[in-house]
């Protein structure tokens, strides 16, 4: 399946918006470059401070003890009905520390690089993720958002969310009709193309190039280590074997849920396009082409804020403490027009769910798999 399910991820939730504007193009005043942009948000906010990351890291590391706990408790007195709680709980714990791992791969967590690829390594335990891997794919998302740019034979192009176009989905469905239809499945069912992707572009170090491939391996051990200690460690607390099932599997699914529900939502409406490298510029892949969802304060606040994307996207130096101040700041700039928002609803999910299959290059919009078969 190399390369052919790159883009198995993801599906949205957010709320209906204003009507879609024609931004294919945009209007001659827009901006090429992120400098504008960049400038209108304080210095300060693009700089990592020790003491929000400790907070962070003491929010997160918490809230997943308190998770792991929790199931303690419902394995050791048999409220085995509450299993799923608990998972649920716990795979919304391991989101939170995934996205301090995040800002560690973006070395924008602490000033201290080498610490930030230490704590990295941890906070992707949980959630199955080998650190180097991830952290070299996930920047070729940055350099290529929303850009058709495609490369099936290693994981250097935004290999995330970019929906197959009308042309290639015509042809898989030709040639290899399984691999179509495991597309289809992971649009209609995210947490699948979450997951396939993390082993498809993760889990083969002949993607990268040489020089990251030795990183790459020494993640594989730190993953496969580390998560051998603590499934040791849970079977000796818990005295069962299905403690590692409970504690680390049924999270780690549930994670792929959260994963799947951020990265394609930043990324993918009926609101936003997709651009040829000829079209493609940096605002429009970074500006024009991510979505902030406004998650329930409570969520936002555990998971750091990381709805609110596109200030990230401007900079992936500005940490996820500084989300909220540094998207107030471009809100209130000339730049503020194109940002796009709005507050999670399931009447939103249901529409992108139904319409966000296959891109139409010629149309410069999705269509759905009913219409792509039509053609």
């Amino acid at each position: 399946m190399k390369g052919h399910l790159r883009n198995t991820l993801m599906i949205p939730i957010l709320e209906k918006s204003e009507r879609k504007k024609d931004l294919s193009t945009g209007p001659s005043e827009r901006p090429a470059t992120l400098d504008g942009p960049r400038k209108s948000i304080r210095p300060e906010l693009f700089k990592s401070n020790a003491k929000k990351a400790f907070w962070a890291a003491v929010v997160g590391t918490t809230f997943h003890l308190f998770s792991f706990s929790f199931l303690y408790w419902m394995i050791r007195y048999d409220y085995d009905f509450l299993l799923p709680l608990g998972w649920l709980l716990a795979g919304t714990s391991v989101t939170s520390l995934f996205v301090l791992g995040h800002d560690c791969a973006h070395a924008s967590f602490l000033k201290n690089n080498k610490i930030n690829d230490v704590l990295g390594h941890f906070f992707f335990l949980f959630s199955f993720y080998p650190y180097y891997a991830w952290k070299f794919s996930h920047n070729a998302h940055h350099a290529h958002t929303n850009n058709l740019l495609f490369n099936e034979k290693d994981v250097y192009f935004d290999n995330a969310w970019i929906p197959f176009t009308l042309k290639q989905y015509s042809s898989l469905r030709k040639k290899t009709p399984l691999r179509a239809a495991i597309y289809r499945y992971t649009r209609y069912f995210p947490p699948l193309g979450s997951l396939l992707h993390n082993l498809i572009m993760h889990a083969y170090p002949g993607k990268f190039i040489d020089s990251h491939r030795k990183k790459v391996y020494l993640s594989y051990v730190v993953l496969l280590l580390g998560l051998a200690g603590i499934s040791f460690g849970l079977v000796a607390l818990t005295g069962k074997w299905t403690a590692i099932l409970h504690f680390l599997v049924m999270p780690g699914l549930v994670f792929q849920f959260w994963m799947s529900y951020y990265t394609y939502l930043h990324h993918t409406s009926d609101e936003i396009y997709f651009y040829q490298p000829s079209d493609w510029n940096p605002y429009k892949g970074q500006i024009l082409s991510t979505y902030n969802f406004l998650n329930p304060k409570l969520i936002s606040y555990l998971h750091f804020h990381i709805d609110i994307h596109t200030p990230h996207h401007l900079s992936t130096a500005i940490p996820c403490y500084h989300l909220k101040e540094a998207y107030s700041d471009l809100l209130k700039s000339d730049f503020g027009k194109d940002v796009k928002e709005g507050k999670f609803s399931l009447s939103y999910l249901y529409k992108q769910w139904k319409s966000c299959h296959v891109w139409d290059e010629e149309g410069n919009r999705y269509l759905t798999f009913s219409e792509a078969h039509s053609r």
